[in-house]
């Protein structure tokens, strides 16, 4: 296993996932998790990825959703893989208001065949 290689495969995943998060093409959020992949939202219940699939367009549907993580530390093993990010969202509120969140995730990815897929998601809000 080539260590950097594996990185810079883990890191364009939260590349691809937040594009896709972006353009709030929902149909495809839950192809970045493992079959028991699970998001944990702070302050929200855990989500399964058939969770995901009935709920993700919900949220993002209106909301002008955008978000951007800055990697803090990659560490990869055998078979998962660990990121430390921060992350910065903007969502548009149903009153027009544009809302701005700064958050600490944290990621468990799962060698899934060739490809790395999330198998744990948890962010928690950075207090102002």
């Amino acid at each position: 296993m080539n260590t950097t290689n594996e990185q810079q495969a883990a890191v364009q995943l939260l590349h691809c996932y937040a594009e896709v998060l972006n353009e709030a093409d929902s149909p495809s959020i839950s192809s970045f998790y493992a079959f028991d992949g699970l998001f944990m939202p702070d302050g929200f219940k855990t989500l399964t990825k058939k969770d995901l699939d009935a709920a993700g367009g919900k949220f993002l549907k209106g909301r002008n959703f955008k978000i951007n993580y800055n990697i803090q530390n990659v560490t990869v093993g055998n078979e998962f893989a660990f990121i430390d990010a921060t992350a910065r969202s903007i969502t548009t509120s149903s009153g027009g208001k544009e809302i701005s969140k700064n958050s600490r995730d944290f990621f468990v990815l799962r060698k899934d065949g060739t490809a790395w897929k999330i198998y744990r998601y948890l962010f928690n809000k950075l207090r102002d």
